[in-house]
């Protein structure tokens, strides 16, 4: 029951758009916008080729008409519908080859895959129908080749539109719809209704008055933003040339339907090719966030294996050294006095070791971070640094560790990249302040800066910004000749969960 309920609502559905291409626009035997040929793609796409009696009864429907009204020969009617539904198999599973069962416009090799199968099915059913209409006498032998490219165009101009909009709309809104990104949304559609009635309401040729409304739709919202946008402009056009209404009209009944199929092929191709490509370089740059992510993760994880590989082991193996001579020291005191002091000055230099190295474990990821904030662990760690640091920080309280770990790490690259740098009577001010759930930060120094254009980032700029980038701020670094440096970022500040 739901399959025979589905297949009459298709079939309803295709009847609906068939009846829709004809009442807007037919110019002579061939419908110069047909939408139907675009749904019966969409449907089967992404419904699967099991729906296919659904979109052949829609299209019998419409023909019946033809042969009652029009006086088509039953015969070249039954060709017609016969390659109608090829136009829809051959495109479906062209377009499933080259693009998958899940294409969503959002990549230019899906557009590419589109406009292929698209044209071909087309080109099918232009060809199907005009040999069964010159044989039923419909048309004469000089207008053939005028009627297959009616024919064509008319539904490679449907099918760009029509197909985009339904595999766009497959997927949920995406996050630009939500919020303040609808209201948006509802301004570009306004703006393309606007422009488009401007357009041809004008008496001068304004046509392509609306595109600057396309490209926001591309931009902004992507394929789903793009497809809406074209799907509204075209229909405005179609409705305004049937009327024979603005500047796509001709004298000629054929030159305005190629005009208005020029237009809407050409408007839905680079609108949709913007789109993908705005999509492409989204999914790149998200890609990329996520690749810094793992790799600020790893780091992460290897600094932690780097505190125990110290802690457990070298520090260890040290104390046991230092206990192995004190026991030598002990048995030599009294029989070898120079060699009980020779024990305790190796005794004293492990003791200088071990220290050392719990310094550097504590500067990978220093206790005072975890326990009285970053300000206090940065404090605490310049007191080793070769060169003069001041510390202004308010209270800025305490964050989530991988975010509170790269905003120190990252100043303190930029301490030492000022200690090699800057010069040894340079000064270095670290100031740190909180806004609401944004933590600013700031490294200047006093040194001899350098010239942005001219001087390549080294690696330790960079792994100030991948640091921060990674955890979603964003830094911004400024330096002139004999002027010093200033590295000034921003980035979220949580508070930190128990």
């Amino acid at each position: 029951m739901r399959y025979a309920a589905g297949v009459v609502g298709i079939a309803a559905g295709c009847y609906a758009f068939a009846e829709g291409g004809k009442a807007l626009l037919l110019t002579g035997p061939a419908g110069a916008f047909w939408p139907a040929g675009g749904l019966a793609i969409a449907v089967l796409y992404l419904g699967g080729l099991r729906w296919w009696p659904g979109v052949l009864l829609g299209d019998l429907g419409s023909l019946l008409e033809d042969v009652l009204s029009v006086g088509v020969p039953p015969g070249a009617a039954l060709a017609e519908a016969g390659g109608d539904m090829a136009r829809a198999l051959v495109a479906v599973i062209i377009l499933r080859r080259l693009a998958g069962p899940r294409a969503a416009m959002d990549r230019l090799e899906q557009v590419g895959a589109l406009l292929v199968a698209v044209a071909s099915g087309a080109a099918i059913s232009a060809t199907v129908a005009m040999l069964a209409l010159r044989a039923g006498a419909v048309i004469e032998a000089s207008e053939m080749g005028l009627f297959w490219r009616s024919w064509w165009l008319g539904d490679l101009s449907g099918g760009l539109v029509i197909v985009p909009l339904a595999l766009a709309w497959a997927r949920p809104p995406a996050p630009m719809w939500r919020g303040r990104g609808l209201l948006e949304g509802a301004l570009m559609i306004a703006a393309v209704v606007a422009l488009s009635v401007s357009a041809v309401s004008a008496d001068q040729p304004l046509t392509y008055l609306v595109f600057p409304a396309f490209i926001w739709a591309a931009l902004r919202f992507g394929p789903q933003g793009a497809t809406l946008a074209v799907a509204v402009g075209v229909v405005i056009a179609v409705w305004t040339a049937s009327n024979e209404l603005g500047p796509l009209v001709e004298h000629s009944a054929t030159d305005s339907a190629l005009n208005l199929q020029l237009y809407i092929t050409l408007a839905a191709l680079t609108t949709l090719c913007l789109a993908a490509v705005v999509s492409e370089r989204r999914s790149a740059a998200l890609e990329v966030a996520q690749s810094r992510a793992r790799i600020a993760a790893a780091a992460a994880e290897e600094r932690r294996r780097l505190e125990r590989e110290l802690h457990d082991s070298a520090q260890n193996r040290l104390v046991g050294l230092q206990i192995r001579l004190g026991l030598a020291k002990e048995r030599t005191q009294q029989t070898a006095p120079e060699v009980a002091a020779t024990f305790s000055r190796l005794m004293e230099e492990a003791e200088g070791v071990g220290s050392e190295l719990r310094r550097i474990a504590h500067g990978i990821a220093p206790p005072l971070l975890a326990t009285r904030g970053i300000g206090d662990a940065l404090r605490d760690e310049c007191l080793h640094s070769g060169i003069a640091v001041q510390i202004a920080a308010n209270d800025v309280g305490l964050s989530e560790p991988d975010v509170e770990t790269a905003v120190y790490l990252s100043c303190l690259e930029s301490i030492q990249n000022a200690a090699k740098h800057a010069g040894s009577d340079a000064r270095v001010t670290v100031s740190l302040r909180r806004a609401g759930n944004e933590l600013t930060f700031s490294v200047q120094d006093t040194g001899r800066g350098f010239e942005p254009r001219t001087t390549a980032r080294g690696a330790g700029l960079t792994g100030v910004h991948d640091r921060i980038e990674t955890v979603g701020g964003r830094v911004e670094i400024t330096a002139e000749p004999g002027r010093g440096t200033t590295v000034v970022g921003v980035a979220p500040w949580p508070p930190r969960s128990v």
